[in-house]
């Protein structure tokens, strides 16, 4: 009958506990996120961000227009460089390509040469 032994070969590998410090950048920022600093500034940037957002809402509205300026489609002209040509400088052009298609009834993008747009003014 066998009995426990304490032998061991002097061949054998010996055993090591596996010890992992690799932590992936989420546990890092989980573990940051759960202490006192972490939710103190994980509240700070929902602010800062909601208050950014609420600001440039309020910046980026543009009054109605002021009146229209009619142009005539030149060959090769699109709608976006009719707007990035005519809109204000501090608009976006994605947003007067909006507002010529919102103020001329068009359906999409499509223009052709003699057409007539009334472009909205500020």
């Amino acid at each position: 009958m066998l009995r426990y032994s304490t032998y061991r070969s002097i061949y054998d590998k010996p055993v090591q506990e596996e010890v992992s410090s690799d932590k992936s950048l989420l546990d890092v920022i989980c573990d940051f996120a759960k202490s006192r600093a972490g939710k103190t500034l994980v509240i700070l940037m929902i602010f800062i961000m909601g208050w950014t957002g609420a600001f440039s809402v309020v910046a980026g509205g543009m009054d109605k227009p002021k009146g229209e300026k009619h142009v005539i489609v030149q060959p090769g002209d699109t709608l976006w460089s009719i707007a990035s040509s005519h809109k204000p400088q501090e608009m976006d052009t994605r947003d007067y390509v909006s507002s010529i298609s919102e103020n001329n009834g068009l359906r999409g993008p499509e223009i052709q040469a003699g057409d007539v747009l009334a472009l909205p003014l500020w």
